[in-house]
Formats: C-alpha cells, sequence, structure tokens
C-alpha cells in the first residue's frame, strides 16, 4: 500500500505547503511509497512535485490517496477524484468566510463560497476527513462528515535553523517591539492590532513598536484603509513589512518583544507555533482555532478591550518573571507539534483505515 498526497500547488513558506512536505519525509519514514501530486506544478520544489497526470502510474484501490484542502479545487481536478480508485482522505485546513472578503476581494468571496460548497461533494468522495484542528473538525461534522480526525500541524524546527536576516536585526533589535504574522486580510483583525497599538503608545509604552509582517497582495483595499487608520490615528512606528523570506522572518521573531493577535479567524495559526519556538510571549485574542493551538499557553483574552490589552502587554514587558513563566509553559506545548509527536498521531490514523 502506497499513501500519496495531492494539493493544487505547492507554494514556498505556505503552511499547507509545509505541511505537505513534512508529512512525505514522515510516510516515507514509516516505509510509505509517498509522492506529491499538483495540478500545477510549482517554480520551486522541483522533482518534489508531479502533475496528476502522472498519477495513473501509481493508482490502486488499495492506496490512500490525501487530498489536502484549503479554499477550492478546479472542476478538473473534481472530475479526476470522481476517476481515481484510491481511497481518499481530505485534510482539511479551513476556510476563511467568505463574509471577511465583501468589498475587499469579490474573487476571494466566490472562492470561499464555492469552496465550502465542494465540500460537501467531497464528503461523498472521501472515507474519511482529517481536520489540522478539532476547530476545522467540528465544520466537518456540520456538514455531515462522520469518519472525522484530528492530524496537527507539523512544527519542525529545522525550518528555522537560518541566520537571521542582519538589516534586520540592526534596525528593529532593542525597544519594544510588538509583532503579528499574517497575510493581511480582514480576519486578521490588523485594526484591532492598530488600535490595542495607540493605547500602548499612547499610555503605557511611548517607546513601542508595531511589526506587521505578511504580504497585502490582493487585499490593496483593506491595506489602504488599515493605513487610513493609522493616519487618522497620529501613529508612527506601525511597520508593514510586506512578504519576507524566511531569513528576514526569523530575525523578525528574534526582535520580537510581544506577540499580538487579535484574529478572528484561524484554522490553527502556524505563527503561533513560531512565537512558542522563539520564546515570544503570546497574547490573543480567544477565536476559532487559537485556543486549541494555545493548548493552555501564552495568554488568552476574551474582549477586544484595547486599553485593557494594551496594559496587559506593558505588564509582560516589564515583569521578566511572569514572562518567563508563559514562555516555559509555551515551551511546553510546542512538544506537541513536533514531528515525532505526528506521527504517532498519524500512525493512529492510518491504523483506524486499515492500513
Amino acid at each position: 500500500m502506497q499513501v500519496h498526497q495531492f494539493y493544487p500547488t505547492v507554494a514556498y513558506g505556505g503552511a499547507a505547503s509545509n505541511q505537505i512536505l513534512s508529512l512525505q519525509r514522515i510516510l516515507r519514514r514509516m516505509g510509505y511509497r509517498s509522492e506529491i501530486f499538483c495540478e500545477h506544478l510549482p517554480l520551486l520544489f522541483e522533482g518534489r512535485t508531479q502533475q496528476i497526470a502522472q498519477y495513473a502510474r501509481y493508482s490502486s484501490p488499495a492506496n490512500i490517496l490525501l487530498l489536502h484542502f484549503s479554499i477550492g479545487y478546479s472542476t478538473e481536478v473534481l472530475s479526476w477524484l470522481e476517476q481515481v480508485p484510491d481511497r481518499k482522505v481530505v485534510i482539511y485546513h479551513n476556510i476563511t468566510p467568505h463574509v471577511y472578503f465583501a468589498g475587499v476581494n469579490e474573487l476571494y468571496l466566490e472562492a470561499a463560497q464555492a469552496g465550502r460548497k465542494q465540500l460537501d461533494r467531497l464528503r461523498t468522495l472521501a472515507e474519511a476527513g482529517w481536520g489540522v484542528s478539532t476547530f476545522n473538525c467540528q465544520e466537518l461534522a456540520e456538514r455531515g462528515w462522520t469518519h472525522l480526525g484530528v492530524l496537527s500541524i507539523i512544527f519542525d524546527p529545522r525550518r528555522y535553523a537560518v541566520r537571521p536576516d542582519r538589516k534586520v536585526l540592526k534596525r528593529w533589535q532593542g525597544g519594544v517591539n510588538i509583532l503579528f504574522v499574517g497575510r493581511v486580510s480582514p480576519n486578521k483583525r490588523f485594526e484591532d492590532l492598530i488600535l490595542t497599538f495607540y493605547y500602548l503608545k499612547r499610555f503605557v509604552r511611548p517607546d513601542a513598536r508595531l511589526l506587521l509582517v505578511g504580504s497585502a497582495r490582493r487585499m490593496e483595499p483593506y491595506r489602504e484603509f488599515l493605513q487610513a487608520l493609522v493616519t487618522r490615528l497620529g501613529l508612527s512606528d506601525v511597520v508593514f513589512t510586506g512578504h519576507v523570506s524566511t531569513s528576514q522572518l526569523v530575525a523578525y521573531y528574534r526582535c520580537a518583544s510581544v506577540y499580538l493577535s487579535m484574529s478572528e479567524h484561524e484554522g490553527f495559526g502556524v505563527p503561533l507555533l513560531e512565537s512558542m519556538h522563539f520564546e515570544v510571549p503570546i497574547v490573543a485574542y480567544k477565536a476559532a482555532a487559537v485556543p486549541e493551538t494555545l493548548g493552555g499557553s501564552g495568554v488568552l483574552v476574551t474582549a477586544k478591550d484595547h486599553a485593557a490589552v494594551a496594559e496587559l502587554i506593558g505588564l509582560l514587558v516589564e515583569d521578566k518573571g511572569l514572562r518567563a513563566q508563559i514562555v516555559a509553559r509555551q515551551r511546553e506545548r510546542l512538544c506537541d507539534f513536533l514531528p515525532k509527536k505526528v506521527k504517532e498521531r498519524l500512525g493512529e490514523l492510518l491504523h483506524d483505515l486499515g492500513a
């Protein structure tokens, strides 16, 4: 029996793509033949992926085909899946609710709506659904899926074993840096980050900076709204970095004093794990899969009281003992996502399928 994976395309730095590559390594160590198939071959990862047209050479009713799903499939892919005799399992990375994209990106809005409808069609093709969080599994259950399991995101520390970017370190190291990492998207609620920073800078830490790391591509109307908010509040030291390399990302984490998330929708939240790894204390709004990912670590806030959250951040910056306690608990939590731990869970899920 072989265990292969499919995703429309593999992109450098994407959470789903990183998961696919990590799973391939684990599956091969478990003794399975495991290849990655895409509808569109990526520019990078040459030799790591194959087009779905090549899958006929591997296809068998005895095989398991893991279908990673995060936004939707083309009609060609859905037709292909209906013809493939392999046993199919959907790994659901979640879809941002379409309402967040209204007035920002109509293409994303329509894609999110279509993607959720495709979950119903995939339910008839797949024998199981695995969410990367219980939160994702609950959504599948609400849509009628029954054979469910959780296979969490794999955190591989080796991915971050690069030299931090010197220019980033030179510019931002020292001082109080509040960090958020993620695509500039309305569900992330960047406006709440900015409003919290307003209270922090005006009343708590005038020396603070807000570092917002992530691409705003195709979200330009939302980015313009955020820039207007920064201007209206008369704020300085709010930095939109745009897309960054791995070495730059590592440098920003090295510079961070506190990681702040006010996001309202996360199917998992990989930057939370990155913050744990770099020993940055986390303050996060309690929403979607965030509490599950933190697993009792970090600091959860249940209300968007921007002034109160700013006071909390100030306390974390000043109280070294409290900071150390939070970082220690985060370090413990991170162990649940290391490759060895996830490999055990993958073995259990495959065993449930009779593998």
